[in-house]
């Protein structure tokens, strides 16, 4: 009970709204943004013909969404890495901090921007299903449950680097603490690790992201997979919370 009122403290959408408008901003105030968008692009749409030869199964887009999960390994961590780390090094962190916003309102602000920036890039595969559409006949509850899986591991992955993003203060440190961290989740989840677990590879595969995508891209909505993306992102943003709570009396 004390974790939901800590929570719940103060927490004011316009604020959030002015928060989340700054850091969205930021990812296209220099070309970063649109190169990362670009690339991201390219890797799926290109790359997705080549490897997975399209053509050759049945117009099937699975082999887009697989690639999704090792995509997300590097594009997760690109995306989060500056949200707090560039604060933390350039020392605007503590400016920021000492505006009428709470910890709540700017984590919120800052993993909403992220979000947005991964649904933006979603966005740029839908020539793939369209396509799919054109020249086949896929099912249409697998693509929504497979975008939606794919989309709910993206944000899981956004939690987790957006948090690991506030214990450095290097952005390349926190890309890369954030890119093992996401590797060592999605392991967890990878089937041929799984088997030098034994009777532990269920537990251990259920605490996987990538696991709970499989249900989704299968078609399945399960409250199960919706209640752990919700838990596992909960749970980051609730010790990035805590984290910046204590950074704060420190100061």
């Amino acid at each position: 009970m004390d974790i939901i009122k800590n929570i719940n403290l103060d927490l004011d959408w316009k604020n959030v709204k002015t928060v989340y408008r700054r850091e969205f901003a930021n990812y296209f105030n220099t070309p970063i943004g649109y190169i990362f968008l670009g690339i991201f692009a390219i890797l799926v749409n290109f790359l997705f013909f080549f490897i997975t030869r399209f053509f050759d199964r049945g117009y099937s887009l699975q082999g887009m969404f697989d690639m999704l999960k090792l995509i997300y390994l590097a594009f997760i961590p690109v995306i989060t890495m500056r949200l707090w780390a560039e604060e933390r090094r350039s020392g605007t962190v503590e400016l920021l901090l000492t505006l009428p916003y709470s910890e709540v309102e700017l984590i919120l602000g800052k993993y909403l921007s992220a979000l947005v920036f991964l649904g933006l890039s979603l966005a740029t595969t839908l020539f793939l299903p369209i396509l799919a559409f054109y020249v086949g006949a896929p099912d249409f509850m697998v693509l929504i449950g497979s975008y939606l899986g794919a989309w709910l591991s993206g944000s899981a992955y956004i939690a987790m680097g957006l948090y690991i993003s506030w214990l450095t203060r290097d952005q390349i440190t926190a890309f890369l603490l954030s890119f093992l961290a996401c590797l060592f989740i999605y392991l967890l989840g990878y089937q041929p690790v799984l088997q030098f677990f034994g009777p532990m590879k269920e537990l251990l595969g259920f605490l996987s992201v990538s696991w709970h995508s499989d249900s989704l891209s299968a078609g399945l909505l399960d409250t199960r997979d919706l209640l752990y993306y919700l838990s596992f992102s909960a749970l980051f943003l609730y010790l990035n919370k805590v984290s910046i709570q204590k950074f704060r009396r420190g100061h």
